[in-house]
C-alpha cells in the first residue's frame, strides 16, 4: 500500500513539473512573439526574449538552444494556424495563378493585421538553413501545376520558388516598416504573376479579384 501511495506522489510531482515546464515555455514564446511584433525579427535577440519574459539566461536555454529554435516555436504557436487558415480558404481555387495570387495577397494582408506573423515569415525565410516547411513549400504546388498547364513559364522550379518567397518577404518587410498605398499588395501580385509568364491582362484581372476570407479572420469580425 505505501508503495502505491509513493507511486501516486511521484507521478503527481512529475505531472506538476511538466505543467510548470510547459507554462514557462509558453511564457517565453509569448514574450518572444511580443518582442518580434514590436521590434521586428532582425533586431530581436535572445537577450530581448529573456528581458521581456523576465527570466534568467539559464531558464531560456533550458527550453531553447538557439534563437532560430525559439523562432520556430513562435511560428508553431502564432504563425502556423493563420497560414493554414489562408491555405484552407483558398483550397477551392483551382487555377494555379489565381491560387498563388490569393494566398500571397492574403498573407500580406494578414501580416498587416498581425505583424507578428509578418515578422516571423521574414525571419524564417531569411535563409535556407532556417526556413521551415510551411514557407519553403507553399508556392511549389502552384508553380508545378501552372507550368504543366502552360500558365507559368520558367526554366528552373527552385529559382521560381525562391523568387516567390523572396518577393513576399521583401513585400512584408516594406509593409511592416514603411507606408505604402492601398493598391501595393495587388500591384505586387500582378508583377509576380507577370514575372512567372502570365499575360499582363490576366495578371491584372487575377490580382484585383475578390479574395476568400479565412475562418480565422471571420471569427474576428
Amino acid at each position: 500500500m505505501p508503495n502505491s501511495e509513493n507511486s501516486r506522489t511521484t507521478m503527481s510531482r512529475t505531472e506538476i513539473g511538466e505543467m510548470r515546464r510547459a507554462k514557462m515555455r509558453n511564457r517565453l514564446i509569448a514574450a518572444g512573439a511580443k518582442v518580434i511584433a514590436e521590434r521586428g525579427s532582425q533586431k530581436a535577440t535572445i537577450d530581448d526574449f529573456i528581458t521581456e519574459a523576465e527570466v534568467s539566461r539559464g531558464t531560456f536555454y533550458n527550453h531553447f538552444s538557439t534563437r532560430e529554435q525559439m523562432l520556430e516555436a513562435i511560428w508553431t504557436s502564432r504563425g502556423h494556424d493563420p497560414f493554414e487558415a489562408i491555405l484552407t480558404a483558398c483550397r477551392s481555387i483551382s487555377n494555379p495563378a489565381e491560387h498563388l495570387s490569393a494566398v500571397t495577397r492574403l498573407v500580406l494582408q494578414e501580416a498587416m493585421r498581425d505583424p507578428t506573423l509578418g515578422w516571423l515569415i521574414i525571419a524564417l525565410s531569411a535563409d535556407v538553413s532556417t526556413v521551415n516547411e510551411d514557407l519553403r513549400e507553399y508556392p511549389l504546388p502552384d508553380l508545378v501545376a501552372g507550368q504543366a498547364a502552360g500558365v507559368f513559364h520558367f526554366d528552373d522550379l527552385a529559382c521560381a520558388a525562391d523568387m516567390v518567397v523572396g518577393t513576399v518577404r521583401a513585400g512584408l518587410h516594406v509593409l511592416l516598416s514603411e507606408t505604402r498605398e492601398s493598391h501595393y499588395i495587388d500591384s505586387m501580385s500582378k508583377l509576380l504573376l507577370i514575372a512567372l509568364g502570365v499575360v499582363r491582362a490576366d495578371a491584372h484581372r487575377i490580382s484585383h479579384s475578390a479574395l476568400p476570407i479565412p475562418d480565422a479572420i471571420k471569427d474576428l469580425a
